[in-house]
């Protein structure tokens, strides 16, 4: 698999590895992400799919104004199984398996990628979530029902992340994540 592996930012593609700034907040120490594989912030995928992430980030920047941001590519199956112990302890089973698809643990293809919009003016990510809407508010169509200004426009960046996605053989997740995207066919399809 490693082989098959690129880093996206020799692609000119931003991204950092969500677990590798993130392992204290789980309660792992860097030598417990090193011992599964993590080895540093920078984000790898699959060669399969770095030209499509590099014209999706083109689409994102005509169509949106922003960039495309990958959160996390590839991890290993030792960082899943790391990563569900971990989390089943701090949040119990049902939560973390709302989150963690440990049947297919499709990251470890490194053909999955969680994406986000990067505004560069501000150097910051774009939200598409309220963070105090708690984790259903991860799941696509959490906003779509709710009438306020903010929640609509949530709704609208993830239909159209959505919707460019899946134009270039990408499709959610199992579990219906509004930023976990794999890959499944292999032809383009132009937004």
């Amino acid at each position: 698999m490693d082989n098959d592996l690129v880093y996206i930012d020799e692609y000119s593609l931003l991204g950092s590895n969500f677990y590798w700034y993130r392992y204290e907040t789980y309660g792992l120490t860097k030598e417990d992400v090193l011992s599964v594989g993590l080895t540093g912030p920078r984000v790898q995928v699959s060669k399969e799919i770095i030209a499509l992430l590099v014209e999706i980030d083109k689409v994102f920047q005509e169509k949106l104004g922003y960039r495309l941001y990958v959160k996390e590519g590839y991890r290993s199956k030792e960082l899943y199984n790391l990563l569900y112990k971990i989390r089943c302890q701090n949040f119990g089973q049902a939560e973390t398996d709302k989150l963690l698809n440990m049947k297919d643990m499709p990251h470890s293809l490194g053909k999955t990628v969680d994406v986000a919009l990067w505004d560069t003016k501000t150097d910051s990510e774009v939200f598409m979530r309220d963070k105090s809407d708690g984790t259903d508010s991860f799941f696509i169509d959490f906003y779509k029902n709710r009438s306020d200004e903010k929640s609509q426009h949530y709704q609208k960046l993830q239909e159209t992340v959505r919707e460019i996605m899946e134009s270039y053989g990408f499709t959610l997740g199992t579990k219906k994540e509004y930023f976990h995207f794999n890959f499944k066919k292999p032809s383009i399809d132009n937004f």
